[in-house]
């Protein structure tokens, strides 16, 4: 399975589970190698293509291992700024490291093997029709870890060089990378040092040793070529040079070397590499950067090719490989734009039930005149609430007997009988043609329990018909009601709460100076919400007085919209439509409801007539990716051209809760034309129809059930009330038979609740 066919998901799972904590892991298409910061804990990987599976997995470990095992400091004294150096601490440090993981998770064991089987095929060492024995140690040594151990390809070395390998395959600690690292280090430039050409030799000749380790040894040398420990990425954090040493495209990217199978952990913890916010192979520091001339120092890897027919010098293997997995990079793959979410502070943005009667009342008393003059107003306002609660007496009634009969089926799925072994008095009789004469008791497993929370749009284009979408709401509030089943109903508005209602006033201005954040940043990476408020109006923890209260205010509200002479606290005026910030905010407000409940499942209800205003720059589009990272999770999810951020935070709601997504859209339009949802030509027409004929349609979207609602559907009971007296038995057959019709296209939503509810 190729790379692009990855659940990039799952492999971040599986990357935070390696490492024993959530850290972040993004795909960056500029990154050259992958790295890991250890200061940010992220993980840091490069886009790839053509990469299956194995090898994937493979890269993350060797990386993961690099942040937990790789320390910080304690090697810059050696390598300074000797990319050589540097390659031979890399070579052994990797066997340490991959030995670790695979000790630690040996299921990686696989991964590896067919891994570096993988990269021997495509000859990424460049050893295909060379003597391996002419090979300078470290490079039959680099064999040896990655293609000798997993694909068993023989490796010579000689009766003195064989305690090497053994001491590579039983190091333990960092110290004795570094020491066995600087003895080979010391035995190749005393090598380069015996065949150093004759002085007057050819140029290309001398220019050729440069390669080699002394050449690399010498600090002028570095200084004047250019040549550094590795190419570095600045990270945001510290703004210090991400290094990936020798490992520049193999080490960093999880290519490092092979391993032995044998060997301890070295014991050391995630902390160990904390402490300088660096790793040896993530964030080299001041030693990762350039020599004299005050430039970052690079390794070309020019300087370490050979011509044919040459010695291959010190290191080409491990160039080439680096070399070959730079070749795995897409470069045809676009910017990706990682995005995280602020903290909300809910107490900021919530604003209870308890808070909103109160406004009502500071209303009343600032403005008693105009309160007066609307007696007769919300007086009105008050009886058509009582005749609308009244009509739906019938549905409700309806949906509660339909949610019992469920829920008694299933209660009945659930019971089992158990034979208690205890001799039953009055079958004993029966025991010679039966064996049923024990007692039985009845085993019911217990059901779930459910809970809603919706979600209504508060906004100026919800205007015509926020009463129809009021009255769908109610429908649910007094089912839940009946069935005693917890429920809140908040309204999201761009309009902040505020306790003042001369918004030019004195206590106005002091008001929003003393106010709290609703937002705490803790990155550069947050995205931009904007400031808004849900408004609790309606909750099962209401007592009788207070929902009585609470409704008719609500009430007051939705007819209101279009009345002058209705009065309401400025603040509850219908504003923008912040769904995003809403959805954000669920993500903590639904565990708060399921545990302060103690139910078992939630299902999140938005109602609301289209889509929220964006907090994220940008989306999806052709090479180009943007993601949304949740802070606490780590999990990232992408941001669609289709459903745009708002599918993204529904499907990272959904993953963090567990809830069931209801979503519905009132659509104020007798077709479908208007809507802005991407789908083809012949389910449109499908669509059309069924919104037609039955005044909704259901499409696959990232709720569990999305409705589009006809926007003036109402809740119909009386299927004869618009028939004279005088009507015929035909016409009455026909009213029976499309009211019966409208009446179940009109409560659709209420009764794909109680299915919900009953699963």
């Amino acid at each position: 399975m190729l790379m692009s066919h990855l659940n990039k998901t799952s492999k971040d799972i599986l990357a935070r589970a390696m490492a024993q904590e959530d850290i972040t892991v993004q795909h960056s298409a500029s990154a050259q190698t992958a790295a890991f910061d250890v200061q940010n804990r992220c993980l840091i990987l490069p886009v790839w293509k053509d990469m299956d599976n194995a090898m994937y997995d493979m890269l993350v470990g060797h990386e993961v291992s690099h942040a937990l095992h790789t320390p910080a400091q304690g090697w810059q004294d050696f390598v300074g700024n000797s990319g050589m150096r540097h390659m031979f601490v890399n070579v052994v440090e990797d066997a340490r490291i991959e030995r670790m993981i695979k000790s630690k998770f040996p299921g990686l064991r696989r991964d590896f093997a067919a891994a570096y089987a993988s990269l021997q095929e495509r000859d990424l060492f460049e050893i295909s029709g060379k003597d391996v024995s002419s090979l300078a140690l470290i490079d039959r040594l680099n064999l040896q870890f990655k293609l000798g151990l997993h694909c068993q390809v023989p490796i010579p070395f000689s009766a003195d060089e064989q305690q090497y390998v053994t001491r590579m395959e039983e190091t333990t600690t960092f110290e004795e990378v570094v020491e066995l690292a600087r003895e080979l280090y010391e035995m190749q430039k005393e090598e380069d040092e015996k065949n150093k050409p004759e002085e007057g030799e050819d140029q290309q000749e001398s220019g050729q040793e440069s390669g080699g380790a002394e050449g690399a040894d010498s600090s002028s040398d570095d200084s004047e070529s250019g040549t550094g420990s590795d190419e570095g990425v600045e990270t945001e954090g510290d703004g210090e040079m991400q290094s990936s040493g020798s490992d520049e495209d193999g080490d960093e990217s999880g290519e490092g070397s092979g391993s032995g199978e044998s060997g301890e952990d070295s014991g050391m913890s995630m902390e160990d590499d904390t402490d300088d916010g660096e790793s040896a192979e993530s964030t080299t520091g001041e030693s990762a950067q350039s020599g004299s001339d005050g430039e970052q120092g690079s390794l070309d890897y020019d300087d370490y090719s050979n011509e044919p027919g040459e010695s291959a010098p010190a290191g080409s293997t491990q160039r080439s490989f680096e070399q070959g997995m730079n070749d795995f990079r897409d470069e045809e793959a676009g910017s990706w734009q990682y995005t995280t979410l602020p903290t909300p502070v809910l107490e900021n943005i919530v604003v209870d039930y308890k808070t909103i009667e109160g406004l009502w009342t500071d209303y009343a008393v600032s403005d008693p005149k105009r309160w007066e003059r609307s007696n007769e107003y919300r007086q009105n306002n008050a009886t058509e609430l009582r005749t609308y609660l009244n009509s739906i007496k019938g549905t409700v009634n309806q949906m509660v007997q339909q949610f019992q009969m469920k829920m008694a089926a299933d209660a009945d799925k659930r019971t089992s009988i158990a034979k208690t072994g205890v001799l039953d008095t009055n079958t004993m009789i029966n025991y010679r043609w039966s064996e049923d004469i024990f007692v039985k008791n009845e085993v019911h497993a217990d059901g779930k329990s459910h809970g809603m929370v919706m979600y209504v749009d508060w906004s100026g284009s919800m205007c015509n018909i926020l009463k129809d979408t009021v009255e769908q709401l109610l429908v649910l509030v007094e089912f839940c009601r009946k069935v005693n089943i917890p429920f809140e109903v908040y309204a999201f508005s761009s309009n902040v709460y505020c306790p003042v209602g001369d918004y030019y006033s004195d206590e106005y201005e002091a008001w929003m100076k003393q106010r709290g954040k609703q937002w705490t940043s803790t990155g550069d990476q947050d995205c931009s919400p904007h400031e808004f408020s849900l408004y609790n109006f309606l909750s099962s923890r209401m007592n009788k007085r207070e929902f009585t209260a609470g409704l008719n205010n609500f009430w007051n509200l939705t007819m209101g919209q279009h009345s002058y002479s209705s009065p309401a606290p400025r603040c509850l005026s219908l504003g923008c439509t912040p769904l995003n910030e809403a959805i954000w905010c669920a993500m903590d407000m639904v565990p708060a409801f399921q545990r302060a409940n103690g139910v078992q499942i939630v299902n999140t209800v938005f109602l609301t007539d289209g889509e929220g205003h964006g907090m994220v720059r940008g989306y999806s589009y052709g090479n180009d990716k943007s993601f949304i990272t949740d802070k606490k999770t780590k999990k990232t999810f992408e941001i669609s051209r289709d459903g745009g951020e708002t599918y993204a935070l529904l499907n990272m709601l959904r993953d963090k809760t567990g809830t069931n997504l209801v979503g519905v859209r009132l659509h104020d339009s007798k077709n479908l034309r208007f809507l802005r949802y991407n789908m083809e030509q012949e389910e449109y027409s499908a669509a059309e129809k069924q919104y037609k004929r039955e005044n909704f349609v259901t499409l696959p979207s990232a709720y569990d059930e999305y409705f589009i609602v006809k926007g003036d559907l109402k809740v119909e009971t009386d299927t004869l009330e618009e028939l004279n007296g005088d009507a015929s038995m035909t016409k009455i057959k026909n009213a029976f038979i499309k009211g019966g019709t409208r009446k179940k296209s009109s409560r659709v939503i209420a009764n794909k609740m109680v299915d919900i509810f009953a699963a």
